[in-house]
């Protein structure tokens, strides 16, 4: 998604208009989740993409007998999304319960090559957070969940993470027109087919704990990774974007058109933070946005 994310920032906010109402059963003491589904899921395009992996319900990746938990050294450079520069001096907090739940398992803080270097465990979902000295002003917090550190039999594996600048998020006033609300966050991703091909003709919703579609946040997808106002469901780039989420924890849902109906094809659940921008793509089949790297899904050996 590198260099992809400053345009997903850049139509991540517009005037809000209220899309919610109550959509439960009347006559009952529940009325059940609200929102109008239908205002976010409603495209009648055909998908193109593999979803031969897709049975009809979702599931997880489990890693092959080996892979998970066999510790090795992560070194990892910290990227800016745009530009793809190296961020020294970046707080880094990893939380290896997949979730910004109570204290890091580590506190790094990269060097002046954008390194940070940590013992972690392979093919097990991990959080992390980013950020930079507030008073600097530089990046804004960024925030990925469900990585995963692929297995290797060598003792020191490269990773990858990343970082969103404040000049980035800087130009969505001027782009569009306002700003985002800090108060709730920016959630992007990709949608991805059973090859991990960018999958075309997918919607996306977000839901709370309950079910319940929040009021006023926006949906956007993009054409050639550049935000278009027309596109109504992901092009072949895969990108989508959800502006003004509330915080706490949230499902994103993906849904494609199958020529009658829509089906749920992919879903992930993450904790989205104020002021913030949260990274958690959709991979077809998958409940909870774990993509295992193939080194995890063959045969391992410490």
């Amino acid at each position: 998604m590198r260099n992809a994310l400053w345009v997903i920032l850049a139509i991540g906010c517009g005037s809000a208009e209220d899309k919610s109402e109550d959509t439960g059963t009347p006559g009952t003491d529940d009325p059940g989740p609200t929102g109008d589904f239908s205002e976010y899921i409603n495209t009648e395009n055909p998908y193109i993409g593999d979803l031969d992996c897709f049975t009809g319900t979702l599931g997880v990746e489990t890693a092959s007998t080996g892979c998970a938990g066999q510790t090795r050294t992560m070194s990892a450079e910290i990227d800016d999304f745009q530009s793809g520069d190296v961020v020294d001096e970046a707080t880094v907090e990893i939380f290896l319960a997949d979730g910004i739940v109570g204290f890091p398992d580590h506190n790094l803080l990269s060097d002046f090559n954008g390194m940070v270097a940590a013992e972690m465990p392979t093919c097990e979902p991990f959080t992390y957070r980013v950020s930079t000295d507030p008073l600097a002003d530089l990046t804004k917090v960024t925030i990925e969940s469900h990585d995963v550190l692929p297995y290797s039999t060598n003792a020191v594996v490269t990773h990858e993470m990343n970082s969103v600048s404040s000049t980035t998020y800087q130009l969505i006033p001027a782009l569009v027109g306002s700003s985002p609300d800090p108060t709730k966050g920016i959630v992007a991703g990709r949608a991805y087919d059973c090859d991990e091909g960018n999958l075309e003709g997918l919607q996306v919703v977000v839901k709370d704990g309950d079910g319940n579609i929040p009021e006023g946040f926006l949906a956007r997808y993009f054409v050639n990774e550049f935000p278009n106002k027309d596109r109504h469901d992901t092009s072949e780039d895969g990108l989508w974007v959800l502006i003004d989420v509330p915080t706490g924890i949230m499902t994103v849902e993906g849904y494609v058109w199958n020529g009658t109906d829509h089906d749920l094809v992919s879903s992930t659940t993450l904790e989205v933070l104020a002021d913030s921008v949260n990274i958690a793509s959709l991979y077809a089949s998958l409940s909870n946005g774990v993509k295992m790297p193939d080194s995890c899904l063959e045969a391992c050996s410490r």
